[in-house]
């Protein structure tokens, strides 16, 4: 099929409907992707830059928490934290129809996510001014398999049940 047709039968309607989410959810997690990696292909400067423009941000209406070093260390784990936390969202959103069981629904988008989350510490690694962190992957961790739970217990009781 080439890329003309493809694309006149997902904007006409030729592509059922569940497959048209199944594509757009790709695509959002493909762009999410290049978004975590980005930022991590980032040198030191550039980021700290970025973050810097946020910190002062919250400085204006949170001076306690962030007028300090610790509150740079805060903004930057956070913005690791909830950038893992959509990725395990859109994760979810991607395994959750055809996965059956509680554990093969958690398991494999947590462990995605912690392998998506191995190759962005390995990037920094490569980058002038950054490092790798093993505590980075331990709060991306976290952030997809919060996302994960949550997804899992609201898709659990939209059905009336406990059951996965």
């Amino acid at each position: 099929m080439s890329e003309a047709s493809w694309l006149h039968s997902f904007l006409y309607g030729t592509i059922p409907l569940m497959n048209k989410k199944k594509i757009v959810i790709r695509i959002i997690i493909v762009l999410w992707l290049c978004l975590i990696w980005g930022h991590s292909l980032q040198p030191a400067v550039v980021s700290e830059q970025e973050s810097g423009f946020f910190l002062d941000f919250l400085i204006k209406y949170l001076p306690a928490i962030f007028d300090n070093e610790a509150g740079m260390f805060i903004l930057r784990k956070s913005a690791h934290f909830m950038e893992y936390f959509i990725l395990g969202f859109l994760l979810c959103g991607e395994f959750i129809s055809y996965l059956r069981g509680f554990i093969k629904r958690l398991s494999v988008p947590v462990l995605v996510g912690l392998f998506v989350a191995f190759i962005d510490e390995t990037i920094q690694l490569f980058v002038v001014g950054r490092s790798g962190e093993i505590r980075d992957m331990w709060i991306d961790f976290a952030g997809v398999a919060l996302a994960t739970l949550i997804m899992l217990a609201i898709s659990g009781n939209r059905r009336g049940s406990r059951r996965y």
